[in-house]
């Protein structure tokens, strides 16, 4: 009797590993499948990378254009200037030799209309 249970267990055995054969060869050709697919799809991201790289670059070179420091200072200088050229006409616009009655007040409206105009406008940029 023992040996017709060592001999069935010894077919369940073949059985078993002919079962896992077949699976393991079913699941390596899957694996080369997928491993296939997986490397089309990394050559189409690389080509996506490389797109993306240049075009990066390009916002790059615009971005440090717009934030160079020499643009910024040459920025600041004018709008110095604006200010200076402002403050000149604001000043021609009293003539103090005849009293208050003497102040061009249209001229000063002007400067109020322009600075202000001028501030809300960089308001509205920096708010962007």
């Amino acid at each position: 009797m023992l040996d017709f249970i060592f001999i069935i267990t010894i077919f369940f055995e073949i059985i078993l590993t002919v079962i896992c054969v077949i699976k393991i060869i079913d699941y390596d050709k899957k694996c080369k499948e997928l491993n296939e697919k997986l490397i089309l799809n990394s050559e189409i991201i690389k080509a996506i990378n490389e797109k993306i790289k240049t075009t990066i670059t390009k916002i790059n070179k615009f971005v440090s254009f717009v934030t160079n420091k020499k643009l910024i200072k040459i920025g600041q200088i004018l709008r110095t200037t604006v200010d200076v050229i402002q403050i000149i006409i604001l000043i021609r616009s009293f003539n103090l030799t005849k009293g208050a009655k003497s102040i061009n007040f249209k001229n000063i409206k002007k400067l109020l209309l322009v600075e202000t105009s001028r501030r809300i406008i960089r308001k509205l940029i920096q708010a962007m």
